[in-house]
């Protein structure tokens, strides 16, 4: 990416161009389309900051033109063309340079959120916890995890189940509270129950949420291929390639 191309796009949504320019870069949108996506990208982006911070980017370009007057001008040859770049649009250039290449960057990697589909809780009755674990269940699917963890560790206190642990890890994860549910997770994925194959997975979706991308395939490779979550796993493994 270049900051002429910025300048261009920046100069056509400004009317700036001739119209042999404009004909000429409609063309180079028609036909290229790698150009074509980095120009919605900008649109985009130059409408988010428009919206957000219009008078603040007003009066950042208004002092950097009145500094550029006293201090510097700056022109760039190319094909013995002279083209005479305002301040301001270098600045405003580079800051999307940073924020387009931050995001083509981010899109290598899968996120967390792409993945943390999580199934119905449902308990049946439990005697004298059944108050607290209906709560419990209630807060989970509602997705209101912190009132989960706490309906979740006075159940545990009398009633320490894998189906209850399950959906606490999965509340604590939620909750960022890592250590915690890799705690409730590793002692599933070591047991018995049928539990296991999915607390290897939420251990996977833990270090992808933290960006841990080794440790996640790490943890998606020990995970059978009978298990529930095989295939969204494979995917998973997949996408980090």
């Amino acid at each position: 990416m270049n900051e002429e191309l910025y300048l261009q796009f920046e100069n056509y949504l400004s009317n700036e161009l001739s119209e042999t320019e404009k004909l000429n870069f409609e063309n180079q949108l028609k036909n290229n389309a790698d150009i074509r996506e980095k120009f919605e990208i900008y649109k985009e982006i130059n409408g988010y900051l428009e919206t957000k911070y219009s008078k603040e980017t007003i009066d950042f370009q208004e002092n950097l033109k009145s500094i550029s007057k006293q201090n510097f001008s700056e022109t760039v040859t190319k094909k013995s063309k002279v083209i005479a770049f305002k301040p301001w649009q270098y600045a405003i250039a580079a800051s999307l340079i940073m924020v387009v290449g931050t995001w083509f960057m981010m899109q290598g990697n899968p996120e967390y959120g792409d993945y943390n589909s999580h199934e119905t809780a449902y308990f049946t009755e439990r005697g004298s916890i059944i108050k607290n674990l209906r709560q419990a269940e209630k807060s989970f699917n509602a997705k209101n995890y912190k009132e989960a963890i706490t309906n979740f560790e006075i159940v545990l206190k009398d009633y320490d189940k894998p189906e209850v642990n399950y959906f606490y890890g999965i509340s604590l994860l939620e909750e960022n509270r890592y250590t915690d549910c890799e705690t409730v997770f590793n002692k599933l994925k070591n047991g018995t129950s049928i539990y296991k194959d999915k607390a290897t997975w939420y251990l996977a979706l833990s270090s992808l949420k933290q960006k841990k991308f080794d440790d996640c395939k790490n943890y998606i490779n020990q995970i059978t291929e009978d298990a529930e979550d095989y295939d969204k796993a494979q995917k998973l493994l997949k996408d980090l390639d």
